[in-house]
């Protein structure tokens, strides 16, 4: 019996990783289907974990953005808990007129790391991308325990704007502190956290800051006492610029790490390992163009794939630069929409349509396989 893999990313607004899985299985009844949800350390990647894990997803209330309530989802896998930052100081919570980077906060995802460890998690996966926020991380950093005191012993609000009046850094209360976790934050920028290419000045207008300078300045203030505090400085290190700051203060304070997203990912999950128990591997994500080669899911999947030799299609909503994309080493690449509708449609009738494309290839590949 063929042995199929099914290694997609979400088709967005359309059908999920797992969902474009269980299309594959009903494509293909006579095939043995291995299904495993991907992500790169984007929108989804908590719930494709989670389907590839089995684990179980909790909904918490935690502190927004603004300072006010949301409710958050995290996965928690045995001792792995996967922590998307966007639930909790993520653009899409805030309205466009809402959108104010100096004085938003990252408390909410201190919470919720605070949640998962109380939950039995020994290792915290916590992806950096869609934040409204450019405080350093001194917002989940507070709610972890750590005070940021002003001239006059008392806390400073836990935003960006705030950041020039830290005078007292206390570390005692940590609440990770002597505990054996294992911190990782999905970073697949490499922006530092200070200058031109840093957090305040690439990301900061998308998030609502408006005097880039004086943000960066403060940020470059946050930056130093910090270096000064603990010892050592990573204010130039690869990815500290990441979601307003929030990697520099994974890797200072936290003894964290940054990693890209699908990396980690596909070592969770144990995707080589399905991949070398496959003979052929689907995969795709709602579009795929030359940026798919720039770290996308499939190129990750690509990638483990061509070391064992084995063939790989790519499936998408919208495809572009098919000759590129071949020339990377893909076996086929297709659009699932042959006939074109009005988006909304498309986006409605996706699982049907990438059902109805892989039933197609598949024709075609054992009609190629037998000759």
């Amino acid at each position: 019996m063929m042995k199929i893999l099914a290694a997609f990313d979400s088709f967005k607004e359309s059908i999920s990783a797992q969902e474009a899985g269980y299309a594959v299985m009903r494509a293909v009844p006579d095939a043995k289907v291995i299904i495993k949800p991907m992500a790169d350390g984007g929108e989804g990647t908590m719930e494709a974990i989670n389907a590839s894990l089995g684990g179980e997803v909790h909904t918490i209330e935690v502190t927004g953005p603004l300072f006010n309530k949301v409710e958050a989802k995290i996965a928690i896998c045995d001792d792995l808990a996967v922590i998307e930052c966007a639930q909790a100081c993520g653009l899409e919570l805030l309205k466009q007129e809402e959108k104010d980077g100096i004085h938003t906060t990252t408390y909410g995802v201190g919470e919720m790391i605070l949640y998962a460890v109380e939950h039995g998690a020994k290792r915290i996966f916590i992806t950096l991308g869609g934040s409204s926020t450019n405080d350093g991380g001194v917002g989940m950093l507070s709610a972890l325990g750590i005070r940021f005191l002003d001239v006059n012993h008392k806390p400073i609000k836990p935003c960006g704007d705030a950041l020039d009046e830290i005078f007292v850094i206390e570390t005692d209360s940590y609440a990770l502190k002597d505990k054996d976790i294992e911190i990782i934050g999905a970073c697949d920028v490499t922006n530092p956290l200070l200058g031109k290419r840093g957090a305040t000045y690439v990301f900061g207008p998308q998030k609502g800051v408006t005097n880039l300078e004086e943000m960066d300045k403060k940020m470059s203030y946050y930056g130093r006492i910090t270096s000064a505090v603990l010892g050592y400085d990573y204010r130039r290190f690869a990815g500290t610029g990441a979601a307003g700051g929030l990697g520099f203060a994974i890797i200072s304070y936290m003894n964290g790490r940054l990693a890209p997203g699908l990396t980690e990912i596909a070592e969770m999950t144990h995707l080589e390992e399905a991949i070398m128990s496959c003979d052929l591997i689907f995969t795709g994500e709602g579009s795929m163009d030359r940026q798919t080669l720039f770290g996308k899911t499939p190129l990750g999947v690509l990638r483990l794939a061509l070391k064992h030799h084995k063939p790989v299609v790519g499936f998408a909503g919208k495809l572009e630069d098919a000759d590129e994309l071949l020339a990377a080493g893909f076996y086929q690449v297709r659009s699932i929409n042959k006939v074109i509708k009005p988006l909304p449609v498309m986006l409605a009738e996706g699982a049907t349509n990438l059902e109805n494309d892989v039933r197609d290839f598949m024709k075609d590949y054992q009609q190629d396989v037998s000759d």
